[in-house]
Protein backbone atom coordinates (compact mmCIF):
# COMPACT_ATOMS: atom_id res chain seq x y z
CA UNK A 1 0.00 0.00 0.00
CA UNK A 2 1.53 3.21 1.19
CA UNK A 3 5.29 3.18 1.32
CA UNK A 4 7.03 5.14 4.02
CA UNK A 5 8.67 8.16 2.49
CA UNK A 6 12.17 8.89 3.60
CA UNK A 7 12.54 12.38 5.02
CA UNK A 8 15.52 14.56 4.30
CA UNK A 9 15.54 16.19 7.71
CA UNK A 10 18.51 14.15 9.04
CA UNK A 11 20.48 14.99 5.90
CA UNK A 12 19.74 18.70 6.29
CA UNK A 13 20.68 18.67 9.97
CA UNK A 14 23.92 16.83 9.24
CA UNK A 15 24.81 19.29 6.46
CA UNK A 16 24.17 22.26 8.77
CA UNK A 17 26.27 20.68 11.50
CA UNK A 18 29.14 20.07 9.08
CA UNK A 19 28.90 23.63 7.78
CA UNK A 20 29.05 24.97 11.34
CA UNK A 21 32.11 22.83 12.09
CA UNK A 22 33.78 24.02 8.88
CA UNK A 23 33.09 27.67 9.77
CA UNK A 24 34.53 27.18 13.25
CA UNK A 25 37.66 25.59 11.77
CA UNK A 26 38.03 28.46 9.29
CA UNK A 27 37.67 30.97 12.12
CA UNK A 28 40.31 29.16 14.19
CA UNK A 29 42.64 29.04 11.21
CA UNK A 30 42.10 32.74 10.57
CA UNK A 31 42.88 33.52 14.20
CA UNK A 32 46.07 31.47 14.05
CA UNK A 33 47.16 33.10 10.80
CA UNK A 34 46.06 36.50 12.12
CA UNK A 35 48.07 36.05 15.30
CA UNK A 36 51.22 35.42 13.25
CA UNK A 37 50.85 38.78 11.54
CA UNK A 38 52.59 41.72 13.11
CA UNK A 39 50.38 44.52 11.91
CA UNK A 40 48.15 47.31 13.05
CA UNK A 41 45.02 45.28 12.30
CA UNK A 42 44.83 43.99 15.87
CA UNK A 43 43.00 46.38 18.14
CA UNK A 44 45.17 46.98 21.23
CA UNK A 45 42.05 47.07 23.41
CA UNK A 46 41.34 43.45 22.48
CA UNK A 47 44.60 42.28 24.02
CA UNK A 48 45.08 41.83 27.75
CA UNK A 49 44.38 44.91 29.75
CA UNK A 50 41.46 47.10 30.68
CA UNK A 51 38.38 46.48 28.59
CA UNK A 52 39.52 43.15 27.20
CA UNK A 53 36.91 41.13 29.12
CA UNK A 54 34.03 42.26 26.91
CA UNK A 55 35.91 41.51 23.70
CA UNK A 56 36.63 37.98 24.94
CA UNK A 57 32.94 37.53 25.79
CA UNK A 58 31.93 38.82 22.34
CA UNK A 59 34.36 36.45 20.61
CA UNK A 60 32.97 33.52 22.61
CA UNK A 61 29.36 34.48 21.96
CA UNK A 62 29.72 34.85 18.19
CA UNK A 63 29.51 31.08 17.84
CA UNK A 64 25.99 31.32 19.29
CA UNK A 65 23.41 32.28 16.66
CA UNK A 66 21.45 34.40 19.14
CA UNK A 67 24.26 36.97 19.17
CA UNK A 68 24.51 37.40 15.39
CA UNK A 69 23.90 41.14 15.69
CA UNK A 70 27.29 41.65 17.39
CA UNK A 71 29.18 41.06 14.15
CA UNK A 72 30.69 44.13 12.58
CA UNK A 73 30.55 47.64 13.94
CA UNK A 74 27.79 46.99 16.48
CA UNK A 75 29.96 44.58 18.46
CA UNK A 76 32.49 47.34 18.96
CA UNK A 77 29.76 49.78 19.94
CA UNK A 78 28.38 47.37 22.55
CA UNK A 79 31.93 46.85 23.85
CA UNK A 80 32.45 50.61 24.12
CA UNK A 81 29.19 50.94 26.05
CA UNK A 82 30.33 48.21 28.43
CA UNK A 83 33.79 49.73 28.84
CA UNK A 84 32.36 53.15 29.70
CA UNK A 85 30.44 51.61 32.60
CA UNK A 86 32.77 48.74 33.53
CA UNK A 87 33.54 50.02 37.03
CA UNK A 88 29.82 50.23 37.82
CA UNK A 89 29.27 46.71 36.47
CA UNK A 90 32.08 45.38 38.63
CA UNK A 91 30.44 46.90 41.72
CA UNK A 92 27.06 45.46 40.72
CA UNK A 93 28.47 42.03 39.85
CA UNK A 94 27.43 42.12 36.18
CA UNK A 95 29.73 40.05 34.03
CA UNK A 96 30.43 40.83 30.36
CA UNK A 97 28.48 37.71 29.37
CA UNK A 98 25.45 38.90 31.36
CA UNK A 99 25.72 42.35 29.74
CA UNK A 100 25.64 40.69 26.32
CA UNK A 101 22.49 38.83 27.40
CA UNK A 102 20.91 42.18 28.34
CA UNK A 103 21.85 43.52 24.89
CA UNK A 104 20.39 40.46 23.14
CA UNK A 105 17.13 40.71 25.11
CA UNK A 106 16.87 44.39 24.29
CA UNK A 107 17.42 43.77 20.57
CA UNK A 108 14.83 40.97 20.65
CA UNK A 109 12.30 43.39 22.18
CA UNK A 110 13.06 45.89 19.43
CA UNK A 111 12.46 43.25 16.75
CA UNK A 112 9.15 42.27 18.36
CA UNK A 113 7.99 45.88 18.64
CA UNK A 114 8.92 46.64 15.04
CA UNK A 115 7.58 43.27 13.79
CA UNK A 116 10.93 42.38 12.25
CA UNK A 117 12.00 38.94 11.07
CA UNK A 118 13.96 36.81 13.58
CA UNK A 119 17.39 37.17 11.94
CA UNK A 120 16.93 40.75 10.75
CA UNK A 121 20.30 42.54 10.89
CA UNK A 122 20.75 45.42 13.27
CA UNK A 123 20.40 48.87 11.77
CA UNK A 124 20.83 52.39 13.10
CA UNK A 125 17.31 52.50 14.55
CA UNK A 126 17.87 49.18 16.31
CA UNK A 127 21.18 50.41 17.74
CA UNK A 128 19.57 53.58 19.07
CA UNK A 129 16.88 51.51 20.82
CA UNK A 130 19.47 49.10 22.21
CA UNK A 131 21.71 51.91 23.47
CA UNK A 132 18.80 53.77 25.08
CA UNK A 133 17.50 50.59 26.69
CA UNK A 134 20.88 49.62 28.12
CA UNK A 135 21.52 53.16 29.36
CA UNK A 136 18.17 53.14 31.16
CA UNK A 137 19.01 49.75 32.66
CA UNK A 138 22.35 51.04 33.91
CA UNK A 139 20.66 54.11 35.42
CA UNK A 140 17.97 52.03 37.16
CA UNK A 141 20.56 49.62 38.57
CA UNK A 142 22.61 52.53 39.89
CA UNK A 143 19.54 54.09 41.52
CA UNK A 144 18.60 50.85 43.21
CA UNK A 145 21.97 49.62 44.41
CA UNK A 146 24.11 52.73 44.88
CA UNK A 147 22.13 54.50 47.58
Amino acid sequence: MADKKKTILPDVLMREKLQKIALNEKAKAARIVGSDKVGSEVDPRREDGPGSKIFKAIDESLSDLRYYFLEGEYGDKVADLFNRNESQFDRLGITPRRFLEFARESFDRFKQLQKKMPLEPMNKKGWEYLERSLSELIGKLNEKFNK
